[in-house]
């Protein structure tokens, strides 16, 4: 009984320790450029990650607000959102993308609620 507590430890250590030392760090300064519909999105966004959380703000270029970010970092993926007023309406823009293997841009997709309008972006870290 104690043996196999002692593996099941040992092997559970090892499998975390693996799995962070695969996880890419995205924190730091992102451009973020994509479309959705005939529309065109760009906003700047500063990340910190933390375990898989992703924490930070985003700016448009037309707005001086910072807009809160959350996210959340898994396997290969990256999601995160914001939510932003617009002729009285608030939207809420959730990005999923993949990052490459540098972690240096993601690309993926937007989704805007609740009008579900989708779009795609690409984002370079600065």
């Amino acid at each position: 009984m104690y043996k196999r507590l002692v593996v099941i430890l040992f092997a559970s250590s090892i499998l975390f320790t693996s799995a962070q030392a695969f996880a890419k760090d995205l924190s730091g300064v992102w451009k973020i450029d994509g479309t959705l519909g005939d529309n065109t999105v760009s906003a700047t966004c500063t990340f910190k990650q933390t375990d898989t959380h992703i924490t930070g703000n985003c700016k448009m270029p037309q707005s001086d607000t910072a807009l809160d970010v959350k996210g959340e970092v898994s396997d290969e993926q990256i999601t995160w959102k914001y939510s932003l007023d617009y002729q009285g309406d608030t939207y809420t823009l959730t990005y999923t993308g993949t990052p490459d293997s540098a972690a240096t841009s993601i690309k993926g997709s937007i989704t805007v609620d609740p009008s579900n309008t989708e779009g795609d972006f690409t984002a370079q870290k600065q």
